[in-house]
Parts: C-alpha cells; sequence; structure tokens
C-alpha cells in the first residue's frame, strides 16, 4: 500500500497514542509554566487530539455523517473522503499546532488563529446538531473540550494584557476564514459533479 494511502486509513489509530504521550509531555514540560502560550498551544494539540478521536475513530463516522447529513451524496466516502480528511487532521491542524509549539514567539498568531480555528469548530458542530436534531460526531468534545478551553485561553491572554478586545474578533475572524478552504476541499467537487450531471 503507497504511504499516503496508507496514512489516509490509518491515522486516526495514532490518536490515542498521540494522546497519551501528549499529556505525559505537557505534564513534563509546562507544569511549572502551565499558563505559558506555549503550554496553552500544546494542550489545544492534545484537546484536539481527543476531538478527532470522537470524530474519526470511537464512535467515529463524521466523514459518513457529513456525506450523509450535510451533502446528501448517498456516497460514504464522498465528497467528504479519507484522503481528504487525513490531509485536514493532520496537515491542517497537527502541522500548524506543531509549529505554534516549536516556535511561539516567531508563530505566535498561527497558534492564536487555530484557537479561532478551533472555537469556530466548536459551534460547526453545534450548528448542524441543533439543525438535525442529532448527535454528529465531535459534538461532545466541541462542547466539553473546545469551547470552555478557547474561551479560557482568549480570557487569560485579554486579562494579563497579551491580548486587546480587537485582538479577540480578529482571532474568531482567522477561525472562520480558515475553516473556508477546508469547506472549499470538499465542496468545491462536490459543485463540480453536481453541476456536471445537471
Amino acid at each position: 500500500m503507497p504511504l499516503l494511502s496508507f496514512i489516509s486509513a490509518n491515522w486516526q489509530k495514532a490518536l490515542p497514542a498521540l494522546s497519551a504521550i501528549g499529556v505525559a509531555a505537557w505534564i513534563a514540560l509546562f507544569r511549572h509554566d502551565p499558563l505559558s502560550e506555549r503550554a496553552l498551544f500544546a494542550a489545544l494539540l492534545v484537546i484536539y487530539f481527543l476531538h478527532q478521536i470522537e470524530e474519526h475513530l470511537w464512535p467515529g463516522g463524521f466523514r459518513q455523517f457529513a456525506d450523509a447529513h450535510i451533502f446528501h451524496s448517498g456516497n460514504d466516502d464522498w465528497p467528504v473522503n479519507m484522503g481528504g480528511v487525513a490531509l485536514v487532521n493532520v496537515g491542517f491542524v497537527w502541522l500548524p499546532m506543531a509549529l505554534a509549539i516549536a516556535f511561539p514567539g516567531a508563530l505566535r498568531w498561527v497558534g492564536l488563529a487555530w484557537v479561532g480555528l478551533t472555537l469556530i469548530n466548536a459551534l460547526t458542530h453545534i450548528a448542524p446538531a441543533i439543525k438535525l436534531r442529532m448527535y454528529n460526531p465531535g459534538l461532545v468534545t466541541g462542547i466539553v473540550l473546545f469551547l470552555p478551553f478557547t474561551i479560557f485561553v482568549l480570557a487569560h491572554e485579554v486579562g494579563r494584557g497579551a491580548l486587546t478586545g480587537a485582538d479577540v474578533g480578529l482571532i474568531a475572524l482567522l477561525g472562520i476564514l480558515l475553516h473556508l478552504p477546508v469547506a472549499a476541499l470538499f465542496v468545491i467537487p462536490f459543485l463540480r459533479r453536481r453541476w456536471a450531471s445537471a
């Protein structure tokens, strides 16, 4: 099996181990300075691992949910497919957040933008749950972890004078904007096929 195909099919299986390693590393590295921005970015990555477990491992099924209830495509692997899901979750979440943790000074706004992305991600789980009146994979961690943690981070940073109200607004806007390429990855092929068959 080619490497990319293997990663697409199996990346989520690493999440429990990554979560455990992440918690242990966070305790070892940040227990004496838990509220530094680097510590907060690292905690956000671990929280994201837990969110991804709910979405894609246990109970899993986010891809299938989106294809069935958002796109009504009749195909469990289109337009939200395994390759696209792996690309978004590994390349668009793990990589930028890891870089922000490694370089919290130079890439501070990358970390803050992904705080915004995480806040908006919670809302993107809540909105369809309200509209459809049903559970979607990622909803519980979106409510229980994403919302309180991102609000805490923003409130803490404002409280210590590291962010202004305008900065918080910009972070929320960045969170919205960062969802656009993710949505386009799936929406554009869906619309192209629908238009072609019209």
